[in-house]
Parts: structure tokens; sequence; C-alpha cells
């Protein structure tokens, strides 16, 4: 059994660090334009690293957000736990122990037995693990103290992680406070930001690791039905929880995009945008602050240079064949094939990666890390400790009210509920905060809201086929009209019977 070198503090150490990865090459905009402006000493360090993941087979530490290493450099070796700690907008924090080697052969017993959970067999855990995959990458390390004698360690890791059957490249960048203010580690990833194409990242080496031990590609992940909320929640907390969701949900969707290509996770980080821009501006009034107040105006800015998206997930409905509209369109080739031309256009022209690897992206992210680090409304602001339940019956009633005076009680038509559109939108963010607050009842309310809000998805779809198809020449574009026409009227009577049921709803709050 290998020796133990030293001793596990007594105190958990923490890593905080932030991840980011890189489109192309980083260093040398790194070296050009940011580290000249820190003012500061600079250490420069190059290293080659092995490291290997180890669990069990039913991968035990996994299933308690638990990551084992050894790593291997220069026939030295170290084994590294890392515990379930928090993710937000990037920013991670959990604890970390790490213990020197004899050899590459990993020894859980080494570790304090403390920080395993009690029903842990930790002899047996340790006769069953074995090797998962490894990690394989150069490193480049730059040790900063800056002019505030801030310390900060800036590793730039390219390489891959891999399997026997698989490997997922790696470009990342990895900054980890050493001693001084999270801020300024901020300020660091930003000015990064300004000069190389990243995104913030809310994944680790080992996820992308397990992935591949999988088998399985990342998958889109939905929206949850309504926010986990504490009933008790304070206006603070009820704001950092919804905002810290959309936070995760952007950037889960994003590394989708970027890994797979899926329209459903382009949609689905929209959503989460939309989102992050609806929890600013409900929270605004109470947490009045010039940090959130600029996030918002960069939020709205930055949410227009995706507006194509509607379109795209508008032609998904029309091409999906499990959608509503797959018995009469599927089998049109010519249309099908029309579509997907459309689709690929759009997609060319607005390069939905380069906008996921922007600065405004990257920036927007980290000031929302940044925000809910600092809470700057503590400053200006009066209520933020006020129970959030106080505000939501005032804040669910003036949505709803102002949403009954954009669908009063006579017919409307397809006109008139894409214009409600937006709203309807907006109220049942509203309701996906605050709705947790609340009993099971809720659920009989939002149901034919949210029934409403498909049906404008799919009148969107509809309304660009017509367009579509008034624009061009399909060989049987009269037939098309006319089936999209019907289409329509027939969704518009059921749209109208779910309307009149959710006029007449009980509200929950």
């Amino acid at each position: 059994m290998p020796t133990r070198d030293s001793s596990v503090p007594s105190q958990t150490p923490l890593e905080v660090e932030l991840k980011l990865i890189a489109l192309h090459d980083p260093l040398v905009a790194f070296e050009e334009h940011v580290l000249p402006n820190l003012n500061g000493q600079v250490h420069v360090s190059k290293k080659t690293l092995k490291n290997q993941y180890f669990d069990t087979p039913d991968q035990l530490l996994r299933q308690h957000k638990m990551g084992l290493r050894v790593r291997s450099a220069n026939d030295e070796h170290e084994q590294t736990l890392k515990l379930k700690g928090s993710t937000v907008g990037g920013l991670h924090q959990r604890p970390e122990y790490n213990l020197p080697l004899s050899t590459a052969n990993v020894d859980i017993r080494l570790f304090d037995a403390d920080i395993w959970p009690v029903t842990f067999d930790i002899n047996g855990i340790q006769e069953a693990l074995s090797p998962l995959f490894t990690t394989h990458f150069h490193r480049t390390t730059y040790h900063i103290t800056d002019a505030d004698d801030n310390e900060f360690e800036v590793v730039f890791d390219v390489g891959e992680v891999a399997t026997d059957n698989d490997q997922h490249p790696i470009n990342e960048i990895e900054l980890e406070l050493v001693k001084g203010l999270p801020n300024a580690l901020f300020e660091l990833a930003n000015s990064i930001a300004q000069h190389c194409d990243v995104r913030v990242n809310n994944l680790t080496k080992a996820a992308y690791g397990y992935a591949l031990v999988s088998g399985k590609s990342l998958q889109p992940k939905k929206m949850a039905y309504v926010l986990p909320i504490n009933q008790k929640a304070s206006t603070e907390a009820a704001f950092e929880t919804a905002a810290a969701y959309a936070l995760k949900h952007w950037q889960h969707n994003q590394t989708v995009y970027v890994e797979t290509y899926k329209l459903q996770a382009l949609t689905e980080m929209v959503r989460a945008i939309r989102l992050l821009l609806q929890v600013f501006s409900l929270y605004l009034p109470v947490l009045q602050c010039k940090a959130l107040l600029s996030l918002h105006r960069d939020l709205i800015k930055f949410l227009q240079s995706l507006h194509w998206q509607d379109e795209i997930h508008a032609i998904r409905y029309l091409r999906s064949r499990k959608g509503p509209f797959s018995k009469r369109l599927n089998r049109d080739a010519a249309l099908m094939s029309y579509l997907q031309g459309r689709k690929e256009g759009i997609l060319n022209a607005h390069a939905p990666q380069d906008i996921i690897f922007s600065t405004a992206s990257a920036t927007i992210q980290l000031d929302t890390a940044a925000l809910l680090l600092n809470r700057p409304w503590r400053e200006s602001a009066h209520g933020y400790e006020t129970p959030v339940i106080e505000h939501a019956h005032g804040w669910l009633s003036q949505g709803w009210q102002t949403l009954l005076q954009a669908m009063p009680n006579q017919t409307m038509k397809a006109p008139q509920y894409l214009s409600a559109q937006v709203l309807l939108r907006q109220t049942l963010l509203n309701g996906f905060m605050l709705a947790g607050l609340f009993d099971e009842d809720r659920e009989r309310f939002r149901a034919p809201w949210l029934d409403l809000a498909m049906g404008m998805e799919e009148l969107n779809a509809l309304a660009l086929l017509k367009h579509i198809l008034q624009e061009t020449d399909l060989d049987d574009k009269s037939d098309l009209l006319t089936w999209t026409r019907d289409k329509t009227d027939a969704l518009l009577n059921v749209m109208e019977m779910t309307r009149n049921v959710a006029l007449n709803a009980e509200i929950y709050w």
C-alpha cells in the first residue's frame, strides 16, 4: 500500500475557480492583450499531465457528485478527491483534497475518514475501484499576482478526454483564485472574454469523461414545470434561485448545441435567456441597483441577436416527423427540401456558435454570476429581506390582469393571438418563478395557459408556412394553402375553447 506523505488538513480546502472553453488557441491573445494590463508579477510554467479517473462499476462516486483521479507528471503522482460543490454561472466552488503518492496506484484509504459519507465502506470501495477514462493534456500555467496583491492561477489545457473507444478534445481555460477577492477573478475572466473567443463552462473534464463512458452524447434539457422554491424564501433568495437556474439552463444547453448541433438545445438556450431577462425584469423594482439595471439592458440587446431562432423553431415544427403537421407535410418532398435549405441558410447567416462564443454572451454570464456573489442591491435597495410571497400575490395579479386585457372575451383571430404571445410568455415565466410558493391547485390554473402558449407556437409555424407558400412556386401550392388555412381554423377553434377554460379558472395565489 502506498505511504501517506502528508496529512489532510482539518478544515475543508475549497477550490474557487471559473472555467472557460476556448474556440481557438487563446494563448497569443492572452499574452498580448490581457497580461500587459494586469501590471503585476507573472510566472509561467509548462508541463504535460496524464490523469486517470476511477470509480466503482456502479459509479458510486459519481452518484455522490465525487470525482477521483490520479495525476502523473515527470514520475510524480498525486491523487485528488473532489466532493460535491456548487456551480453558479461558471463559478465552481467545491471541496478538494490532494495527496502525494509514491506510485500511480489509487488508494482512497489514505484520505481522512471524516470526508466520506458514513454509509461508505471504504475498504470495499477501494477493492471495487477501476479506471474509467483518462485526460491527457498540455498545461500552460500563469501564476499571477496583480497590482492589488490578488493571486491567481490561469491555466490553459489543450488535449483530450479518452476512453478505450472514444475521445473528446480539451481546449479549456481555468481561472483559480489563490488569494484575494473573487471580484478580481471575474474581472480577469471578463478581460479574457474581451480578447478571446470563449464560452463559460459549467462542466468538468470528468463530466465529459463520464459521458464518453456511458456512450451517450450530451442531451438538451427542458425547463422544469415550476421552479422549486422555499415558501419562506426572502425576495433576495428567490431572485438568486431563479437567476441561478436560468444560468445553469443556458450554459448546459449552449454546451449541448456546440457538442451536438441539436436544434432543441438552441431552443432551450433561448428559453433560458428569456427566463433570465424576465427574472431581471420582475425583481428589478425591488432589487434596485446599477449592476442589475446594466445587466438588464445588456440582456435585452443580446436577445435581439437571437430573434431568428423563432423561425428555426417554427421550421422544426413543420419538419418534425412526430409533430402536429407531420401526416400531411412530411410526404411533400419539395417542401421538406425547401424548409431544410431555409433552415441551413438561417443558421449559416447568423452563426449560433459565434454568438455562443461571443464576448457579449460570456460577459453577461460572468456578470450575472458576479452579481449573485456580490449582491450589490444590499447597498442601495430596501425590502430584499422581505418574504417573496408578500410580493408574489401582487406580481401574479398584475400580470394576469394585463393578460386579460390583451385577451378579451370576444373571439380572437390568429393575428391577435400572435400579438399577445410575448405577453403570455412573460406572464407564464413569472408563474414559473413564483408558483412553487403555492399549493398544487396552481396546475389547474396554469395548464390551459401553457396549452395556449403551445398553440401559439403552432400558429407561428402555420403563419410561416403560409408566407413561404405565397413566395414560392411549389407544385401543390394551392392544396397546401388550403390545408394551411383549414389547419389554422381548426387550431383556432381548439385555442378558443382552451382560452375560455383559462379565463374561468380560479387563481391559485
